[in-house]
């Protein structure tokens, strides 16, 4: 039996914004994570499918348990989307689905990590999460891809983001929490990460976004837009708990280099204004034993660095309020055109506990 690593293999993984064979989403249903069991979300999803549609195939992963549409109904005609009937716990693509690589001859593989809801029974949001654990075994199964399982390792893909040519952005507060691999310290996790990811170097930042549910994701808060900057979500509000996160993960970009030794450079994003859950969003979620209670008054873990980058394309999260403009331009200005940057509504997205980056997957371009 072989027993190389996947970086031993050749295997690494892509950066996001390089050519994809696809995108995956899951569509949504649980009624105590989205509210009036989904009926909003889903319609917030679909749109999304719709937009990515127009730029690459998307693979629409359904589970028996969703509830149908008139426009779930039209999206199965779509030419540019393929519907895949797997179960699930959560629509959470982007962590209960494989990491998926490439080697020097671009064929693909995926790397199955373990997930148990962020964070098990230590903190995790939800009390059963079997069908998402398994959800990558079934997936390659369909997809034909070589699968690297590490089941006994628990990771979420919105914990990671690669700049494609050796260098891994995590955050402490995240890979490091009691719920995820307790036994394991800084050295141990990193050595898994490259091992496993074709990765030569990991950069901890201490922190994600305040009061994200997910522990800390680093897609919340630092993304590379290319190998030497690092867009980073910042607020100029010095009584905001975010405010000294930030100042603090600032520090560590601009003191790193990757792993080419090029010094990076932080491009800050504003954060949006607090946003919190309404009464009235509340008052549609249906509480259920062993799920995280969203209640009015909560904050929520807005961001604009959760978004989802193509090739030539980035769909943006807007919130309805004037930071929007200021977030689309940086991202505008920043590709000079190379790119269009499509604003896509995320509050519906939101309230369940991520948006649009944690809802979508990337499946590199390569041979199956």
């Amino acid at each position: 039996m072989e027993n190389k690593t996947p970086k031993e293999l050749g295997f690494t993984m892509p950066f996001e914004g390089e050519d994809h064979l696809g995108t995956v989403v899951e569509f949504p249903y649980r009624g105590d994570v989205w509210r009036k069991d989904a009926k909003y979300a889903l319609q917030s999803f679909i749109y999304l499918v719709k937009v990515i549609a127009n730029y690459e195939s998307v693979f629409a992963i359904i589970d028996p348990r969703v509830k149908g549409s008139e426009e779930l109904t039209k999206l199965r005609s779509h030419h540019n989307v393929t519907f895949l009937s797997l179960p699930y716990d959560d629509s959470w693509a982007r962590d209960n689905l494989p990491v998926f690589v490439r080697d020097r001859n671009h064929r693909l593989a995926a790397v199955d990590f373990g997930f148990n809801a962020w964070g098990g029974k230590f903190n995790g949001l939800y009390s059963h999460w079997d069908d998402d654990n398994e959800l990558g075994a079934r997936l390659t199964k369909v997809l034909g891809l070589r699968r690297f399982p590490l089941k006994d390792f628990v990771l979420e893909g919105g914990s990671i983001h690669t700049d494609g040519e050796g260098t891994l952005l995590v955050t402490e507060e995240c890979l490091l929490s009691k719920g995820r691999n307790p036994e394991l310290d800084k050295e141990a996790i990193a050595k898994i990460l490259c091992d496993y990811l074709g990765q030569k170097k990991v950069i901890w930042l201490p922190f994600g976004v305040y009061g994200d549910e997910t522990g800390g994701h680093v897609d919340n808060i630092a993304r590379f837009l290319d190998p030497t900057h690092v867009l980073l979500g910042v607020t100029n509000d010095e009584k905001d708990p975010q405010y000294r996160r930030s100042q603090k993960d600032f520090e560590v970009i601009a003191t790193s280099t990757n792993a080419q030794g090029a010094r990076l450079e932080v491009v800050p994003m504003p954060m949006p204004k607090p946003l919190y859950e309404s009464q009235t969003e509340a008052w549609g979620i249906k509480p259920f034993e062993g799920s995280k209670p969203r209640k009015a008054g909560n904050r929520l873990a807005a961001s604009y660095v959760n978004f989802y980058m193509g090739h030539d394309f980035i769909v943006l999260p807007s919130f309805g309020i004037r930071e929007d403009d200021m977030a689309k331009k940086i991202l505008v200005d920043f590709y000079k055109g190379s790119r269009k940057v499509i604003e896509v509504p995320g509050r519906e997205i939101l309230l369940g506990g991520g948006n649009i980056h944690c809802i979508t997957k990337e499946i590199p371009s390569g041979l199956k």
